[in-house]
């Protein structure tokens, strides 16, 4: 085994870091196995009630993200109640957007955004609650 390589976050790694704390977890752990090549870098995120949830990669900011697509994506958005879904990259947009509420890399704030920003906490706006009825 050599020696634990250095890490040092990038920010959209402390996004994808705060997105899982954001999901319920109490712990993040950034864990490596070098015993073969390739190196695995591994994302660990612990819950209460001791529940763990585990993705991998190549690299560790990638493994952060894989488990923020895994523990979002078909989960369901607290603000708005609409399925979520979790992007790691900016896109103009994204399919469906009225039917999911996309979380996005915003490269300007350094921050995953939910999708429903800047509509009613409660849910879609009122205009929008008339039309589905």
């Amino acid at each position: 085994m050599t020696a634990t390589p250095d890490l040092a976050p990038g920010p959209k790694m402390t996004a994808g870091i705060t997105m899982l704390r954001r999901t319920g977890a109490t712990q993040v752990q950034i864990r490596y196995s070098d015993d073969e090549q390739p190196v695995i870098w591994m994302a660990v995120a612990g819950y209460p009630g001791d529940r763990w949830e585990t993705a991998a990669s190549l690299d560790p900011e990638r493994a952060v993200l894989r488990l923020c697509e895994q523990l979002i994506d078909g989960g369901q958005c607290t603000h708005c109640r609409r399925p979520a879904g979790f992007e790691p990259d900016a896109l103009e947009s994204m399919p469906a957007d009225r039917a999911f509420c996309w979380y996005q890399w915003d490269p300007e704030l350094a921050v995953f955004r939910r999708g429903c920003e800047g509509e009613t906490p409660a849910g879609p706006n009122r205009a929008e609650r008339r039309r589905r009825k």
